[in-house]
């Protein structure tokens, strides 16, 4: 007998095994993460049962852009012995179901192949790229902001597409999981990262950026044009997919689900 339902409270050690031994994560690593308090929501964690063991689970993330809300999709793993009898899609087709009757239907993921999410009608919007910033050698010291200035910046560049991620209280507190530091950047503000920038809001386009040389931009291709990233040689991450969701989605990798 197949079951499709929300995991419950004794079942999340099971879910987290599968979901670090599809992955290839490290489980003591991984716990901390799972469990964090601003992550944790049974609610949200799915799985597939057949014949009373948990075969596929993926884990859905409640989002809100300009034109409305929608579920971001993360996680989709199978028992590699019970791949290739549809699991994964049956799993898929109930959460899609749910989410509409929940008033959230549009749905997006992160892929690195489409031929399951084609089936169930997602279509290939963006991709994640990353590469090298052209960055200027002289980099002057710049200053931390504090967390009303960051949100000024980040609401003045969501506020200019309804295609742009809105972050309310909750994703502001996930937001605050991924990003310690910010620092003032052309005008506006980047996330302070090791060699790494997700997430920067600019107001004073620039050839170079004032970055160390090394640094790295990964983000939506999308995103990359709009905050106009002097990248150099891009390469494909993810691929971005949107089912039923209008325009085509903005929002920083900080944000990724």
């Amino acid at each position: 007998m197949t079951v499709i339902r929300r995991i419950q409270d004794a079942e999340s050690e099971p879910f987290l095994d599968l979901l670090c031994t599809v992955f290839q994560l490290d489980m003591n690593r991984a716990r901390p993460v799972f469990y964090d308090p601003v992550l944790f929501d049974l609610t949200r964690k799915w799985a597939l049962f057949h014949d009373g063991q948990m075969c596929s689970i993926l884990t859905t993330t409640g989002l809100t852009f300009g034109w409305g809300r929608c579920i971001g999709i993360a996680g989709v793993a199978t028992v590699p012995s019970h791949r290739g009898k549809g699991f994964g899609q049956r799993l898929l087709e109930t959460v899609l179901e749910h989410a509409e009757r929940e008033g959230e239907g549009p749905a997006m993921l992160f892929a690195h192949e489409q031929t399951l999410y084609r089936r169930l009608g997602f279509r290939l919007v963006d991709e994640v790229v990353r590469g090298p910033v052209a960055a200027d050698r002289h980099v002057p010291p710049s200053q931390p902001l504090d967390n009303r200035e960051i949100r000024s910046f980040y609401e003045t560049w969501c506020a200019q597409s309804p295609d742009r991620l809105v972050r309310t209280a909750d994703r502001w507190r996930y937001w605050g999981l991924a990003c310690r530091m910010c620092e003032s950047f052309l005008g506006g503000y980047f996330c302070a990262e090791p060699g790494l920038i997700r997430e920067a809001v600019c107001l004073e386009p620039a050839d170079r950026w004032p970055v160390s040389p090394g640094t790295e931009w990964y983000g939506l291709r999308s995103v990359t044009k709009a905050c106009q990233v002097p990248i150099k040689k891009p390469k494909v991450e993810l691929l971005f997919m949107t089912r039923q969701v209008p325009g085509e989605p903005q929002m920083f990798m900080t944000d990724q689900f």
